[in-house]
């Protein structure tokens, strides 16, 4: 029987625990901050002070992500993947949003044509498969899609019908939602990439009135869809949101993801988690909480909260 490997980026923001538990190997993601480099690989022991370096004070473009390069990518698989399997899906962030999805598709047949000295060497035969997929999401998101994934591998899933899956279901089901805490920062995050999630009238009246937005992510697109009175409120609404989605039965996958720009002990102690956590127990939904990946916190800044389900009729926010 051949052996499939599921891959993540470290934007995943999926628990470690979790991930180790399911299998998933993560692909690293670089970052820059003036001439000096690290390797975001979603450590979690290393968060809390790849937070303080690179992230809390710290003005726009002080740091940034940076996918690996094709050939960078084809090094790290024939290192870390393809003597270890017959194939591989690498799920990635939202092509939206980083240029790791088309660096990878371009490292496929590289990957492919290197691997097979090494395969034959560790006793495989035949070409190395690599299959990758954009996901269309980033943090929470890209972790419920890769849960499912790794998930119906372990149920016996051939790996066609997980690519399927996630194509032609889990993909478009994937909803995002972000609340920043640190609107200049996001402010001029956004405005670098060419993006309006939050334009300089949003950023003014924000900034005078407390105002926060509630951004969307969906199919790799985003938009600010209601302004809350500061981020509190808006993680409590969110929260909320959460629960009615659960009690109205309308999660494709049993499972809802959350990730912090913080510390995720923090969270735990709201009170609006408490009740998510307990209605989410009710209904036999799994809650993720994970530390939000550097590579995600990079554009979003410190404080921002992301939550997301799947769901293909979820309620309307509120």
């Amino acid at each position: 029987m051949q052996e499939t490997a599921i891959l993540a980026d470290a934007a995943c923001d999926m628990p470690r625990t979790m991930m180790d538990a399911l299998g998933v190997r993560t692909i690293p993601f670089r970052i820059r901050a003036g001439d000096r480099f690290v390797v975001d690989t979603r450590d979690e022991a290393a968060l809390p002070d790849l937070y303080q370096q690179y992230l809390v004070g710290k003005q726009d473009h002080y740091a940034e992500s940076i996918p690996l390069l094709e050939r960078e990518l084809e090094d790290h698989l024939l290192r870390h993947v393809v003597a270890g399997c017959d194939r591989a899906i690498l799920l990635t962030i939202a092509s939206s949003r980083s240029k790791l999805y088309a660096n990878a598709t371009g490292a496929v047949v590289g990957t492919v044509a290197r691997s097979f000295k090494l395969r034959k060497d560790a006793g495989r035969s035949g070409l190395f498969d690599l299959t990758v997929i954009d996901t269309g999401a980033i943090g929470p998101g890209q972790a419920l899609i890769v849960r499912e994934a790794a998930r119906m591998l372990a149920d016996g899933a051939s790996a066609a019908q997980v690519v399927d899956a996630v194509e032609h279901r889990l993909r478009d089901a994937a909803h995002m939602f972000l609340i920043p805490d640190e609107l200049l920062y996001m402010y001029t995050r956004a405005k670098h990439k060419g993006e309006n999630s939050i334009t300089w009238g949003r950023y003014m009246l924000g900034s005078a009135f407390n105002i926060r937005p509630v951004i969307r992510m969906h199919q790799g697109e985003t938009e600010a869809i209601a302004k809350v009175r500061g981020t509190d409120e808006g993680i409590r609404r969110l929260l909320g949101h959460a629960e009615a989605c659960i009690r109205a039965r309308c999660l494709l996958t049993p499972a809802v993801a959350a990730a912090y720009a913080g510390d995720p002990d923090d969270v735990a102690a709201w009170p609006a988690w408490q009740s998510l956590a307990d209605t989410a127990r009710r209904y036999d939904v799994q809650l993720m909480l994970a530390p939000m990946s550097l590579t995600v916190a990079l554009n979003v800044g410190a404080g921002a909260f992301g939550l997301s389900y799947l769901s293909e009729v979820p309620p309307p926010f509120v």
